[in-house]
């Protein structure tokens, strides 16, 4: 892609975002990129012996693997694509970061996940005008309305105000934000959203999470968040490491449990 498309792409997704709190930027990788990296992380996660970087090891249908980026070094031609990162810089600043990197695996069979905003939990009924996070969802493989599409609420970026507690997958608010493998789906941290149920019988929705902030951000906040690995650290390429080099450890109470 040529810089002048790169641009056009990416101020797309901007207007786009600012509106609607949400945006999809369609086929950002290679369809086959991402089959190959679906591929890669169920077997993370079929893998025993990562199921203490699981964030709930009581849920077997919705799993979320943190500290990826020390499994997985695909994952980082998504954390430092450039679309994406032009995209969260315009709203976080030059000196945007990465908070972590997790695979999510929504099994046939999950029911649809509680209605929230995205890292909010400590701060004030009105939640900041200034956008803290940037959240953003690769799909590796496709994202359908039956195989639990991620849900939003249009618009509820700009109520500066957590969801009403209990909202029903039947409200008529939520829609499912679908899009082919290797799309990304972008969002303001202070969107509306849920995971969608997956009501297939077949079918595994393997997805990259990659959230980033603002340098102002404390990230003790996050449980759960790993460190990056120093000897992974080492092998990153320089644009990769500016957006880690806060976050290197061997242990999260290195890093995180300081505040």
């Amino acid at each position: 892609m040529s810089t002048s498309s790169r641009t056009a792409v990416a101020q797309a997704a901007i207007e786009r975002l600012d509106l609607y709190g949400y945006c999809v930027i369609e086929d950002a990788i290679p369809a086959e990129q991402a089959e190959r990296m679906a591929v890669h992380y169920f077997a993370l996660h079929c893998d025993g012996a990562n199921r203490s970087w699981f964030q709930d090891l009581s849920n077997e249908q919705y799993q979320t693997l943190f500290g990826l980026m020390n499994l997985d070094e695909m994952c980082c031609s998504c954390a430092a694509h450039p679309v994406v990162l032009e995209v969260v810089r315009h709203f976080l600043g030059r000196e945007a970061r990465i908070g972590e990197a997790c695979s999510k695996l929504v099994k046939p069979g999950a029911p649809m996940g509680p209605v929230h905003t995205d890292s909010s939990g400590d701060l004030p009924a009105v939640l900041p005008d200034t956008p803290w996070m940037i959240n953003s969802i690769w799909m590796m493989t496709d994202f359908t309305t039956e195989n639990g599409a991620t849900l939003v609420v249009p618009f509820s970026h700009r109520a500066r105000r957590r969801p009403p507690k209990g909202m029903q997958p039947t409200d008529p608010l939520l829609k499912p934000v679908t899009g082919r493998r290797g799309s990304v789906f972008l969002w303001h941290g202070g969107l509306w959203h849920a995971s969608g149920a997956n009501m297939t019988t077949d079918q595994n929705r393997m997805a990259l999470n990659i959230a980033h902030y603002s340098p102002w951000w404390n990230l003790a906040r996050e449980g759960g968040h790993q460190p990056v690995l120093p000897e992974v650290f080492e092998r990153m390429p320089p644009e990769m490491q500016a957006l880690n080099r806060h976050r290197v450890g061997q242990h999260r109470a290195e890093l995180y449990e300081r505040a």
